[in-house]
């Protein structure tokens, strides 16, 4: 159900939104690790986490400023 005044976020919204949130996995595992709390194993499965959030995040930001022009676009 959509509230009255409810706007959902826009592709740019998205992809910085993916590109923050893969930032901060990446800097809580890495500070997570070096304070010992948290292992290799652990440490790795983040940082691959954060890089697949931040790519995704980084790709759909790009698609929208690529000056590629779309297929379905006429104009």
């Amino acid at each position: 159900m959509i509230e009255i005044g409810f706007k959902p976020p826009n592709r740019s919204n998205r992809a910085q939104l993916l590109l923050i949130i893969g930032t901060g996995i990446f800097a809580a595992g890495a500070m997570g690790f070096i304070a010992g709390y948290l292992s290799q194993g652990q440490t790795s499965m983040l940082s691959a986490m954060s890089l697949i959030l931040t790519g995704v995040g980084s790709s759909m930001k790009g698609v929208k400023y690529s000056g590629v022009p779309d297929p379905g676009d006429d104009s």
